[in-house]
Order: structure tokens, then sequence, then C-alpha cells
């Protein structure tokens, strides 16, 4: 077991290393926009300006990456250090692994054959906990939520590519703008006001905000507060890194404990 914990106490700290580079990025670099007019002054938009620091999103990735497989690996360390309690060593080594697996047709005809060399009980395990064994109910979620297989998409792009690492804009941000019209009739006929925000991927020039308006607005004054999300490319869409690396880290750990009742 000390290589399944010593690969997930690795992960952890990658991950806790990788959040604070992203902390201080974040809170050195906020979100510098300029204002500028629409054409005939009707409206405003707010255009990204270059970042005070580049975002070293490839080293990101890179750490992603190795914290990512650093977790997978300790599952399959885990199956072979099961399975030595079986035998020791192994009679099929080569053929232990620990299955992940969405469709339980599939753990049938692939899945159960890695878990063959284990101790009955502990296969019973591996089992009781694949993502197909999720029902869909309030308690049980669904299988296509399950960690385990966001840990092997992950795991798995990240044998051909290095692991996508990508800056958004949040969902909400703080903008606080007054904006002048020439007439008070003319402010009341662009109300509700017709307001973009932008949530995709942050680059210098994207249009972060814009307000059309039917007539010429006289003035805008304000600000704005924008910090940009890190987020992971997964298969689930962009999602914070921070609400990826740490739970899979906790569900490893936790996972794993299900199982040291066998090397008591």
């Amino acid at each position: 077991m000390w290589s399944v914990d010593a690969k997930i106490a690795r992960a952890g700290s990658e991950a806790s290393r990788l959040l604070k580079s992203v902390m201080d990025w974040s809170l050195a670099n906020p979100i510098r926009a300029n204002c500028e007019l629409r054409d005939e002054r009707l409206g405003y938009r707010l255009i990204q300006q270059e970042y005070l620091s580049e975002p070293p999103l490839l080293e990101w990735g890179l750490v992603t990456g190795e914290c990512v497989h650093n977790l997978r690996t300790a599952l399959d360390n885990l199956a072979y250090s099961l399975a030595r309690l079986h035998r020791d060593p192994p009679t099929r080594p080569q053929d232990i692994a620990f299955p992940i697996y969405r469709e339980k047709a599939k753990f049938e005809a692939n899945g159960r054959k890695s878990i063959a060399q284990l101790p009955k009980a502990a296969a019973a395990v591996v089992e009781r906990i694949q993502p197909f064994q999720r029902d869909g109910s309030a308690k049980e979620g669904t299988p296509d939520k399950d960690p385990l297989l966001l840990l092997q998409s992950l795991d798995n792009t990240d044998k051909h590519r290095v692991p996508s690492v990508v800056l958004l804009a949040p969902s909400e941000l703080s903008h606080v703008h007054q904006v002048e019209f020439r007439t008070e009739e003319e402010a009341a006929l662009n109300a509700p006001p017709d307001f973009f925000a932008w949530t995709g991927p942050l680059n210098p020039g994207v249009v972060l905000a814009e307000l059309r308006t039917k007539h010429p607005i006289s003035a805008v004054t304000g600000r704005s507060d924008i910090r940009a999300v890190i987020a992971l490319e997964t298969d689930r869409g962009p999602m914070a890194l921070d609400q990826v690396l740490t739970p899979l880290v906790l569900y490893s750990g936790m996972l794993v404990d299900q199982f040291r009742g066998f090397f008591a």
C-alpha cells in the first residue's frame, strides 16, 4: 500500500502547488479592459487588454497531467497490491489493473478479467464502486458524473497531449457603469438594457462586455472587476481547475480507504 499512498500524497501536493500558482497569478493579474464607444456612440464595449504577465498555461497543463496520472496509476497499484494478497507474486501481473467502466456489459466483457487475480471480496468491492453502479438517484447520481470516469478521461488525454488549461471569463462579473443619454426620454426608450457579457476563453482583444443602445450616449463612467477562472478542458466541458483536482484527490483517497481492511 505504500506506493498507493505515496502516489496519492504526491498528487495532492502537486495539486496544492498548482492551485497556489494559479491563485498567485490570478491575484497579480486582474483582467484589465479598455472602454470603447460603439459606432455612432450607440453603446460601448469593454475590450480586454494585454496581461501584466502571461499565464503559464503550458506549465499548469503539465502539472495537471502529472497529478492525474499519479491518481490513476495509484489505483492500478492498488489492484496489484490486492492481487499479491491472493498470490505473491501474481501469476499474470500484466493482466492486473483497476477497471473503470460506465457500462456493465463492457465491464463483464473486458473489465472483470483485470481483477480476476484479486481476493474475491476485494474484487467485489471494485465492482461495487464502478460508475455503472450509480442508479440516477439523488444519493447515487448518474454514471456519467462519476469522478472515476472524469479521472479516466483526463488520464487518457494526458497520454496523447498535455491537458488544456484555459482562462475563462467568470459567469458573473462585477460591472458598475453609468451611461448618460442626451435626454431622459431617450434613456427611457433604452430600458431594459441590451447588454452582453462574455463568459468564454479570455485573450487580449476579446470583447468582455457590450452595451447596445438605440440612441447615442453622451458619456459612460464606472469600472469593471474581472478575474479569470482558470479552467481545464474536459469531456464535460470547461471545469474550474480547483473543482477538478481537489475533488479527484479526495475521492481517490476515499476510494483507497475502502480497501485498507484487506491489508490489516
